[in-house]
């Protein structure tokens, strides 16, 4: 039987500020991010990258900043080979943030890296800049999909010729640098993944482990902003992971006041949200009751055209027409 000490109270990681003050330590961003994509992370370096939207709440006018993370790393290859990476790292309470992650891609699409290369002509060793492979990596706390209903989405870049049908094998630095792999991760999904699907491989085990810490629906305390969580979920691989979030409050004493602020900025979205559709909904009812009309509207012309062709055939005078429909003359013979 399960008691208080198998249990540990956690800040939410979903919200920003606790997610942004877990990931500034390397070591805890290192193990996440190895086992997010399943690479060997060598060596890691935080970016933190900001940005701060004016919101207005029923009290007071107000700023708050939304992070997404982007971190450059070596990553050892199969080979033996190192490589450098960023990896973007961005997450979502709403379906409309896809907005500010094209945003991100876009603008990170176009950082270089400086690599030393032999001249081939002249053998000499020149400077020159290279693009770096984007990692982009989303967790969603909504889902995406509901084909599958997995708990991660990976694409995966396949290289293949037309004629030929044969995938390309080797690193190809126009293409791969023009293209990336990436990772959404749904997190509602955590109740539709069973133990049997991931307790033989151990990446996916870690995947599991690492992702419940994220569970917003079996482990949330009397407060969002909390989560309690069962200890023996959690391998010793996460315990770094637990220290620095169990530390936050203690490290950063406007947490709570930070959490309210994003609160705020979501409650916010989602009354714009509902209004938006509510007025779509309006304009759409709208449309439908005068398509309706103009349609009855064309059906009455067109009776009434008939009728008056029908009179002309009879030899009826164009003006004695014009009398009973209420046309013109000049309308009539446009209709004859």
């Amino acid at each position: 039987m399960k008691n208080n000490d198998d249990y540990i109270i956690i800040p939410n990681p979903i919200y920003d500020v606790v997610f942004k003050y877990l990931m500034e330590d390397l070591e805890s961003a290192k193990i996440i991010l190895s086992i997010l994509t399943g690479e060997k992370i060598k060596t890691l370096n935080f970016e933190p990258v900001s940005h701060s939207e004016k919101i207005k709440t029923p009290d007071n006018e107000r700023h708050i900043k939304l992070f997404h993370l982007d971190f450059t790393a070596t990553i050892l290859r199969p080979n033996g080979s190192e490589e450098l990476v960023m990896i973007e790292l961005q997450k979502a309470n709403q379906a409309s943030d896809i907005f500010r992650f094209k945003r991100y891609i876009t603008a990170n699409f176009q950082k270089k890296q400086q690599k030393e290369v032999i001249n081939r002509r002249t053998k000499a060793i020149e400077e020159r800049s290279f693009p770096i492979r984007l990692l982009p990596i989303f967790i969603l706390n909504f889902r995406i999909e509901n084909e599958i209903n997995d708990l991660v989405i990976k694409t995966k870049r396949s290289k293949l010729g037309v004629f030929k049908e044969k995938k390309l094998l080797k690193q190809n630095e126009f293409i791969d640098n023009l293209t990336y792999d990436l990772y959404v991760i749904q997190l509602p999904n955590l109740q539709n993944i069973s133990k049997s699907e991931y307790e033989n491989d151990e990446q996916k085990e870690k995947l599991f482990s690492l992702l419940k810490l994220f569970d917003q629906q079996s482990q949330v305390s009397n407060s969002s902003h909390r989560l309690r969580v069962f200890k023996a979920l959690f391998p010793d691989y996460l315990h770094r992971i637990i220290q620095r979030l169990k530390a936050a409050y203690a490290e950063n004493p406007e947490l709570e006041a930070e959490m309210n602020a994003e609160d705020e900025y979501l409650s916010e979205l989602i009354r714009r949200d509902n209004e938006i559709a509510f007025f779509k909904n309006k304009a759409e009812k709208t449309l439908v009751e005068l398509s309706k009309v103009q349609k009855e509207k064309n059906e009455t012309f067109e009776k009434l055209v008939e009728t008056v062709k029908l009179l002309h055939s009879l030899n009826m005078e164009v003006s004695v027409i014009a009398k009973k429909t209420g046309f013109t003359v000049e309308e009539i013979s446009t209709m004859l």
